[in-house]
């Protein structure tokens, strides 16, 4: 939440009819907690598939290799569908764009829960994400029609904080599920695919978007006339919606200035934060560290609820220096060097606390660095430029959960070793040169 040392020199506007601070906290409170929920529901539909995998695996004859293709299958559609999503966002409107999202991906995620073999359920992962595409991209731009430039950062470290949040939660419900709920003849895996796609569902045949969410301020019954106009217009919304092309603009995409090296920054850190995401399950499991399901569900909530609270904690601190590139590489170069430690000889508990504080670091870099890539994007590129930058984050996480696989599926194998390895050293030199780019640039505050 926006707090009172961070608003109190701006006080009321110059027209003296609006309250700054009491708008900023209105806007805040109606939609930040509501789309944090629904990543939290996206995130536990994408990545259930971990942990049903500690039973699944073994009930569908499904090995490390092929579990890991499985995983990254879903990337696959996802990238194909990314960009054209999120242009037809732009032209519905984010509530109807939404309500279709989640509602298909609730039902695919159900269907997954009477699959009986591997090749069902690839076919279910692809469809799986092809419904999914555009969902994170498209709130990521949706924000941008709520907060100004001095607030983005911080909206956008909340809703990401539903990323590791939806792990802090998954980590106990899913092993509660997997240990008790092997009712009707159905295993327990499949009932975790069952109870945790109903809350799509319920999102969305209940309406709640189309009733809650409003497309921009313009729309907003429960602001007041001044306050939409003036919220209106200083943001980029009117812009974005005139100025986006019907059709996707490649090629001055890839003209834009660092947008290729910011894809690749994004390749780097989706290749592992997702491999952990559906990997982590299985690596604690078999590290020694956990003797049951439920202790690898409490030790899998350690890192990432580590990242919520840094993740907020940098956010808050690059909005309030209005500064994004340093925000960025710093915590990728500390991600990095954990990353390498890794590959020097540890016993098991240090290699957990090194991945922990890998996975918490490079969260910290989340929020800042989608503010950059929009700030590099101009308003009419922003709608597809987010959606590619975060589609290339998407092939990484087709390919990281494939190579963890083919690693062997543990931190501790000489392929996951040199994975690693290089993948810190990759990720370091993407932070310098994202520095050097444009040295000491920064994005001003309104």
């Amino acid at each position: 939440m926006p707090s009172m040392s961070d608003n109190r020199c701006e006080g009321r506007s110059p027209d003296g009819d609006i309250d700054e601070i009491a708008l900023d906290r209105k806007v805040w409170w109606h939609i930040i907690p509501f789309v944090v929920v629904l990543l939290v529901i996206c995130i536990l539909d994408r990545v259930n598939i971990g942990y049903a995998a500690l039973t699944m695996n073994a009930d569908l004859g499904i090995d490390p290799a092929f579990f890991g293709f499985l995983s990254g299958i879903f990337f696959i559609s996802y990238v194909i569908f990314e960009v054209p999503s999120n242009q037809f966002l732009v032209r519905t409107g984010a509530r109807i764009w939404l309500f279709r999202i989640m509602v298909s991906w609730g039902i695919i995620t159900i269907l997954i829960a009477f699959v009986q073999t591997p090749v069902e359920l690839a076919i279910l992962r692809f469809l799986l994400g092809a419904a999914e595409a555009g969902f994170t991209p498209g709130i990521m731009l949706y924000l941008t029609f709520w907060f100004r430039k001095n607030r983005i950062s911080q909206a956008l470290s909340v809703f990401f904080v539903a990323i590791p949040l939806a792990m802090v939660i998954a980590s106990p419900v899913s092993a509660f599920i997997l240990s008790h709920a092997a009712w009707a003849g159905l295993a327990s895996w499949r009932w975790l695919f069952v109870l945790e796609g109903i809350p799509a569902i319920i999102f969305g045949f209940g309406i709640a978007i189309l009733v809650y969410l409003q497309n921009s301020p313009k729309d907003a019954a429960w602001l007041r006339g001044p306050e939409r106009a003036w919220l209106t217009s200083r943001l980029d919304e009117a812009r974005v919606q005139k100025e986006t092309p019907r059709a996707i603009p490649f090629r001055q995409l890839i003209a834009t200035p660092g947008i290729l090296l910011l894809c690749l920054t994004s390749f780097l850190v989706g290749l592992f934060l997702t491999s952990l995401l559906f990997w982590i399950p299985q690596i604690v499991n078999t590290s020694g560290l956990s003797r049951s399901i439920t202790d690898t569900g409490i030790l899998v909530m350690i890192p990432y609820v580590l990242s919520v609270v840094v993740m907020y904690v940098w956010a808050r601190r690059s909005d309030r220096l209005s500064e994004r590139r340093w925000h960025v590489a710093v915590p990728l170069t500390v991600a990095a060097i954990f990353l390498i430690l890794l590959s020097v000889p540890h016993n098991t508990l240090t290699g957990f606390i090194l991945l922990s504080g890998a996975i918490a670091a490079s969260y910290a870099a989340y929020a800042p660095f989608f503010v950059l890539v929009m700030d590099t994007l101009s308003p009419g590129l922003r709608a597809s430029g987010v959606a590619m930058v975060n589609a290339i984050a998407s092939v990484g996480s087709f390919a990281g959960p494939l190579l963890l696989g083919l690693a062997g599926g543990n931190i501790g194998s000489p392929g996951t070793i040199v994975l690693f390895l290089i993948l810190g050293i990759a990720i370091i030199a993407c932070a310098v040169l994202l520095v050097r780019n444009d040295p000491g640039a920064s994005v001003s505050g309104e």
